[in-house]
């Protein structure tokens, strides 16, 4: 239209370069609405495109200017003519925007629901096989250790059983004095084994339940990043 009257070179110019935002704003639009995540990526689009608009209209008000100072009346008329056309074309861009977002949007809801079903079957299974590996894992320990404890256990009424046949020999007590003082001292020492071992198995279920914890933080934490809607 403005181009086909005589008018200054820069008011061709100018309509050019909205011409050619114009064509931008319309690729961007397409690559919106194909668009299929993640949702970073649809951001960064509706920014660049939010940008292209601002420029878009600021040069369309800009004609308003570039009218008012011409001489002639047919060349106002006709730049002016030129700008409702270009606010027509921006008001149909910003319906496209809104649709291509609508159309983006719904693709990426769709992929990240095929995403998160599948990850959940994924996570249960491998959920379920780290449960029972704990778990045997947790249950040789707690044998072995039971195993330990009642061998010790056996070793100190055995040694409890000979200092009583030690002390009821009263004819042999000044001879083994020495003897029942080291007896007593295995007896000691063996009573601190077996509580260490004891506590030892409390201990190793404390690491067992913390190992738990750890590997359920990790699993959501994996899935935190994985699925913004538990992000937030």
């Amino acid at each position: 239209m403005v181009d086909n009257m005589e008018i200054p070179v820069q008011v061709k110019i100018h309509v050019q370069e909205i011409v050619k935002i114009e064509f931008e704003v319309q690729n961007l639009v397409q690559s919106i609405r194909l668009c299929e995540g993640p949702l970073g990526v649809l951001n960064d689009l509706d920014l660049k495109v939010k940008q292209k608009m601002k420029s878009l209209r600021q040069k369309v008000e800009g004609l308003e200017q570039l009218a008012s100072e011409q001489d002639k009346e047919s060349d106002r008329l006709s730049i002016l003519a030129a700008m409702q056309h270009h606010r027509k074309e921006m008001l149909s861009l910003q319906g496209s925007i809104r649709k291509a977002n609508l159309a983006s949007r719904a693709l990426i809801d769709k992929s990240e629901k095929e995403e998160l079903l599948g990850g959940k079957r994924s996570s249960i299974r491998q959920r379920n096989f780290s449960k029972e590996n704990l778990a045997k894992t947790a249950s040789n320990i707690t044998q072995d250790l039971m195993s330990i404890a009642r061998m010790m256990e056996r070793q100190v009424k055995q040694n409890e059983a000979d200092v009583q046949t030690l002390a009821s020999s009263s004819a042999q007590i000044k001879g083994t004095h020495e003897e029942y003082r080291g007896l007593s001292s295995i007896i000691q020492i063996s009573k601190n084994l077996l509580n260490k071992y004891n506590r030892r198995e409390v201990t190793d279920r404390l690491l067992i339940f913390f190992g738990l914890v750890l590997f359920f933080s990790t699993v959501l934490y994996i899935l935190k990043k994985r699925l913004p809607i538990f992000g937030g």
